[in-house]
């Protein structure tokens, strides 16, 4: 509730649009109007499967459904933001909880090519496979759920069992201690961790009644609190795994 209260008071705005709506697309390529105004400011917790340590996670609020290239266009209170993300971060609390240190990206694979593949969409459709397959209690039930969330006509959404398992095996080929993991189900449970940690990250920046806007995996905040977010998120990440986990802006 006072999350909410803050970003109740709060003008969050993309001043680069004539009015408060922007265009999204379904699975299917059909394009719709997502709001961006006042009454979709505000965020809940959804918990799954009648346990409070499954999922946890804060949904509701607009900037949590609009691209990801759109966010940088964000102001709050008429100041532009700057939005500092976790690495990679449900394949790094698993590794914080192997004991492993991930070193680089770790969804990019040195060496690994697909015929007319373009590196960048490459590193995509690895960590769409990889947390797909986080989420899903099997290969099978993964390698659906991966093309149904591709759009229409898209590389992905055509790619066979026999490419995904490719995929997924030199994945786990530079990241042994993550193979288990694939097909086993481990998504809710990791997501109530990444829930507890911006559980943290809202309560030290609401205290201040400070803006911060959490996208699961990274938060937005006026460009002058950047150092002061870092902090704060390499923080609540020790209080909840046990170690700072490695942020980006």
């Amino acid at each position: 509730e006072a999350y909410n209260r803050v970003l109740a008071d709060s003008f969050i705005d993309f001043p680069t649009l004539h009015e408060p709506v922007t265009e999204r697309h379904d699975a299917y390529g059909k394009a719709f109007k997502q709001a961006l105004d006042h009454h979709h400011h505000f965020v809940r917790r959804v918990f799954s499967r009648g346990s409070w340590v499954l999922n946890g996670r804060f949904y509701g609020a607009w900037w949590q459904l609009i691209p990801s290239g759109l966010r940088k266009d964000i102001y709050i209170n008429d100041t532009p933001t700057v939005e500092v993300d976790f690495k990679g971060l449900h394949v790094s609390l698993l590794s914080a909880e192997k004991g492993v240190e991930l070193e680089g990206d770790p969804y990019t694979l040195a060496g690994l090519e697909l015929p007319g593949v373009p590196a960048a969409l490459l590193r995509s459709l690895v960590k769409q496979l990889v947390l797909t397959s986080l989420n899903a209690k099997d290969k099978k039930s993964a390698f659906q759920s991966f093309r149904e969330g591709w759009p229409a006509n898209s590389y992905g959404k055509g790619m066979t069992n026999e490419e995904l398992v490719f995929l997924l095996d030199a994945f786990t080929e530079k990241h042994p201690h993550l193979a288990e993991a694939m097909g086993a189900d481990q998504g809710i449970r990791l997501m109530n961790l990444d829930a507890r940690i911006a559980e943290r990250v809202h309560r030290h920046f609401t205290d201040q009644g400070v803006p911060v806007l959490s996208v699961h995996d990274s938060f937005i905040i006026d460009y002058t609190r950047v150092g002061e977010l870092r902090r704060v998120m390499a923080e609540a990440s020790e209080a909840v795994i046990g170690r700072p986990m490695a942020v980006s802006a």
